[in-house]
């Protein structure tokens, strides 16, 4: 619906950055379409092929969503371009103006609600919605700057604000790339995190020492970890088993991460 009146108001006013902000509008559509059948991909049990389980399905859907992003930016860059070399004259229009106020406000909705379900669920596609809506909102704030001017002056500007809405795309592009090819290869744990779990160890009686702590990333809310904990030999063995059954069990309740401890 908003893509529609963009494309309306675009093709009324003849502004070619109300135009892109259309298009780059209905990418978001697709990207949608893109992260949610990740989620739902991501949700598949572990099967025999996948034996941890299919969450780094949604960094794949991210990434997807990225190139998609850079797609229209690079393709709006061309097209504002040629605009620059072969200007029109933008006609002003009420409708046009109100139509990116309310956009603009959306989308700044639309990047708040995604936030706050992101940081719940943990989700790297999620944030990448967020990005792709903060950069939507600089560029509709482009196209309605270029509207306005158009309204007191002739010079032509919008093939720049044109240019400079591309660029925020490919900005957004670029930096949601670089927040998920990161997992993708393997980025180390948060050191907070890792010191959180060696403290959670070591909080226990009779364990004096932890080492050789990993901790493997499998997709949002989807990490395995194994460590060595340190007992001293003159507690029963059993004991010290038992010991260690209650912190794998508490850890994975507490931190949702599903450790393997050994006695050493």
């Amino acid at each position: 619906m908003l893509t529609a009146a963009k494309f309306a108001v675009g093709s009324l006013t003849g502004s070619i950055s109300i135009t892109a902000d259309a298009i780059n509008n209905l990418s978001d559509a697709g990207s949608s379409v893109v992260t949610l059948v990740g989620f739902k991909m991501a949700k598949k049990p572990a099967d025999r092929e996948h034996p941890y389980g299919h969450g780094r399905i949604e960094y794949i859907s991210a990434l997807i969503v990225s190139f998609l992003v850079l797609l229209m930016g690079v393709e709006l860059l061309k097209s504002s371009v040629e605009k620059i070399k072969a200007p029109d004259a933008v006609t002003y229009s009420t409708a046009a103006l109100a139509v990116l106020i309310i956009s603009i406000l959306f989308k700044l909705w639309l990047a708040y609600f995604n936030y706050s379900v992101g940081k719940r669920i943990d989700s790297t596609a999620n944030k990448a919605v967020v990005a792709d809506s903060l950069s939507d909102t600089a560029a509709t704030a482009a196209a309605l700057i270029s509207l306005i001017i158009s309204k007191f002056s002739s010079v032509p500007v919008d093939g720049w604000f044109g240019l400079v809405v591309s660029g925020f795309i490919i900005y957004s592009g670029i930096g949601i790339i670089k927040d998920t090819v990161s997992p993708l290869l393997g980025q180390p744990p948060k050191k907070e995190f890792v010191k959180q779990i060696e403290d959670e160890i070591l909080s226990y009686p009779n364990i004096v020492g932890v080492h050789d702590l990993i901790i493997h990333d499998y997709g949002p809310g989807r990490q395995f970890a194994s460590a060595h904990a340190e007992v001293p030999s003159s507690v029963d063995v059993m004991k010290s088993h038992d010991t260690i059954d209650l912190i794998e069990r508490n850890i994975q309740r507490k931190y949702n991460l599903l450790i393997s401890i050994h006695l050493d």
